[in-house]
């Protein structure tokens, strides 16, 4: 399911190895898919990814594993960055 969730988004990241990054609206985007597919949102990573760098800020992401309400948390912890200059990896 994983590969078909990311399919219907993938021209949007930012890719990097074999980790997608998201700007804050198809975050968001892939948030809103994760929650009609029924699967969870375990974490978001932020990162500042430039040419030459890719920069995780921890202190800035978010852990939901063990969350009951993760896509309406991850929504609002990403709202809350949404101005800082980051881009996202959402894990599900």
């Amino acid at each position: 399911m994983r590969g078909n969730i990311e399919q219907s988004i993938l021209s949007k990241a930012i890719i990097r190895g074999n980790t997608h990054y998201y700007g804050y609206k198809n975050a968001i985007e892939l948030v809103d898919i994760c929650h009609q597919n029924g699967l969870p949102v375990l974490g978001i990573d932020s990162f500042v990814v430039t040419e030459t760098k890719t920069q995780p800020f921890m202190e800035h992401s978010i852990d939901l594993s063990d969350s009951q309400d993760s896509h309406e948390t991850a929504k609002a912890f990403l709202n809350l960055k949404k101005d800082l200059g980051f881009v996202f990896e959402v894990v599900y």
